[in-house]
């Protein structure tokens, strides 16, 4: 076995029991998609700059240990830099995964993007979100399952383990969500599964940053919005102009699947 081959295989068995504690919308199985998606998208990228594989598969295995929705009802810290140096990954490769997994968050790319505008970033930082490859891979796939099919049973997943309702049609829903309110209902109990789609999922498939993964993406956003016509229309049952509509909708867009 190589050395590569046993990092991964240590961080897996670390990871794995960690995510063990996590309800099933951030397991060790999104986890594995996220990995399998990683490397596919690096695979494809490598065509058109140098990618360091095994930064992708780390961060793609360690992205959601720490996870700021989870880590406060526990009170514990990961120190990502030293777990990784302690089973032989050189220090500029684990500094590089660190950064990878504190930036692949949406919540982060919303706190990095009101940086940008009030002009408070770096220029280095900045470069680096725009270019880095790797954070590019294991963004993408994170946010491949983000969407889609497994997007709507994540999100009902996740919903279930907080008690939120799954759909309130006169919840207030912000599309164009600030980080401060959108860290407000990650971390609450106020929203509803559906007002999720609108707050981040929808917006997923225009924030990917490989060219496979923009084509994935499209494709599972449409299965998606295909599904919330659906919500639409079950819930305008009884309301006879509505529900018409929304079945218009439906059929017009079954075949972009």
């Amino acid at each position: 076995m190589c050395k590569g081959d046993s990092v991964i295989q240590r961080t897996e068995e670390f990871v794995q029991g960690y995510m063990s504690k996590y309800d099933c919308s951030h397991d060790w199985h999104h986890v594995q998609r996220v990995v399998r998606q990683a490397l596919a998208l690096a695979k494809a990228e490598t065509i058109n700059r140098p990618i360091d594989v095994l930064v992708v598969h780390l961060a793609a295995l360690l992205h959601d240990v720490d996870d700021a929705k989870y880590v406060q009802e526990d009170g514990e810290r990961f120190y990502c830099k030293g777990f990784l140096t302690s089973i032989g990954v050189d220090e500029s490769r684990a500094a590089l995964v660190c950064r990878i997994i504190d930036s692949v968050s949406f919540r982060k790319e919303l706190l990095a993007i009101e940086q940008d505008r009030a002009g408070t970033s770096s220029a280095e930082e900045r470069q680096w979100r725009n270019n880095c490859a790797e954070l590019a891979c294991v963004q993408d796939a994170d946010r491949l399952d983000a969407i889609g099919a497994f997007g709507v049973l994540r999100c009902a997943a996740f919903s279930g383990a907080r008690n939120r309702t799954l759909h309130a049609p006169k919840d207030w829903v912000c599309s164009e969500i600030t980080y401060e309110e959108y860290s407000s209902r990650s971390n609450g109990i106020s929203g509803s599964a559906v007002a999720h789609f609108h707050e981040k999922l929808l917006k997923l498939a225009g924030m990917m940053k490989t060219e496979q993964g923009r084509k994935e993406a499209q494709r599972r956003d449409t299965f998606m919005r295909l599904f919330l016509h659906q919500i639409d229309e079950e819930f305008a049952f009884g309301d006879m102009a509505a529900s018409t509509k929304c079945k218009e909708i439906v059929e017009e867009n079954i075949g972009k699947v």
